[in-house]
């Protein structure tokens, strides 16, 4: 202050407020004040923010803001806002606040991608019985190996909703057995066939089997047992309960005691054999029903028998003739026809002697045998 003037000078930032404005209402006779500033940029946070929105123009999808002294953007912009970002930032670091742009994610065509990509390979990686290998992209296409169980999801099937161009990616998956339990479980039905009398579940990573079965199945589950426990699984079949025969032999010895009779040179039986048909072709249904709850597989063998009247080749022919013909009629009653087996035994087995009065009525029929599997 010097001859009733005031003289001032220093630095000022065009982004501060206007030394002239700020003498309002200070008294100061503003004719009276010679002022001398030189231009310089402050790094105050709220100066660098007004020039990098300036410099930067960011997209409507960035946001730029104070944080503690920092500059934080975040929002998403393309690759060529971001790199002109990353070029400010390291201006900025010769002791000027912090501009902090991770949080603006890359939307440009290949980050997208890029970013697809990824999804589908965390998605992949997530399901049980895939192994990703190695992965990569190149070229704008992608490229993925690894190992994968025939029984898990298909990595094609997954690429939908990830927004991946199938067309441009390329994937070997190699073959392997996963020891996921679901896995094991589904190997294990198939390979055992266990009567419906048995039911897998899995407790804790661990396949318990049980009900009933016969002894030959709970010794082939047994063997499966050792196998997997030599690759650290465990399969308890502890609660499995063998079937005794006696609950199928009742029915096989009804079944085996019954004949289907014809008269003498006839293929058909005659009406009268019709009920005993009826009931042996429910029996034939049950034993079989039976029979797969055990664990097992009944086949009925039909021979047809002859009597000794007539030429031997004759007799042969009918025998097989009433097999095929009782064969035909259970199945039009039910039985399923792969259960039937049917033979023609001539004379050679006589149910009597021919000597006998009834000798030879009882030769000229079709008895039943009952065979497991």
């Amino acid at each position: 202050m010097r001859d009733g003037q005031f003289y001032i000078a220093g630095l000022r930032d065009p982004l501060a407020a206007d030394p002239q404005a700020l003498l309002s209402g200070t008294q100061v006779d503003p004719a009276r004040v010679r002022s001398q500033w030189q231009f310089y940029q402050s790094l105050d946070p709220e100066f660098v923010l007004k020039r990098l929105t300036a410099s930067l123009t960011p997209p409507k999808s960035v946001r730029l803001s104070i944080v503690e002294d920092r500059i934080v953007a975040e929002g998403e912009a393309p690759d060529t806002w971001i790199d002109r970002a990353r070029a400010a930032a390291r201006q900025l670091e010769a002791g000027g606040p912090v501009f902090d742009f991770s949080k603006v994610r890359d939307v440009s065509p290949e980050a997208r991608a890029a970013e697809h990509w990824q999804t589908y390979v965390s998605r992949l990686e997530a399901q049980p019985g895939i192994i990703v290998a190695q992965q990569r992209a190149s070229g704008g296409h992608f490229y993925i190996s690894g190992l994968r169980d025939p029984q898990a999801a298909d990595p094609q099937a997954l690429l939908s909703g990830t927004g991946v161009d199938p067309a441009r990616v390329h994937s070997q998956w190699q073959f392997y057995q996963s020891l996921d339990p679901k896995f094991v479980v589904k190997r294990l039905m198939a390979s055992l066939t266990p009567p419906d009398s048995v039911r897998f579940s899995i407790i804790k990573d661990r396949i318990v089997v049980v009900g009933e079965a016969p002894a030959a199945w709970i010794d082939r589950a047994r063997v499966a047992a050792q196998q997997l426990a030599a690759d650290g699984l465990s399969l308890e079949i502890s609660e499995l309960r063998e079937v005794t025969p006696q609950e199928l032999t009742h029915l096989r010895e009804a079944i085996q005691a019954v004949d289907i009779l014809f008269d003498s040179g006839k293929a058909v039986p005659g009406p009268e054999q019709l009920p005993v048909l009826d009931k042996l072709a429910n029996q034939l249904k049950e034993l079989a029903k039976d029979a797969r709850k055990a664990g097992v597989t009944a086949q009925f063998m039909l021979t047809g028998h002859s009597d000794a009247v007539g030429r031997e080749t004759a007799n042969a022919s009918i025998s097989a003739a009433r097999a095929e013909t009782v064969r035909a009629l259970l199945k039009k009653r039910g039985v399923a026809p792969e259960s039937l087996l049917v033979r023609g035994a001539g004379t050679f087995e006589p149910a009597e002697t021919e000597n006998s009065r009834t000798g030879s009525s009882a030769n000229r029929r079709v008895s039943v045998t009952v065979n497991f599997h």
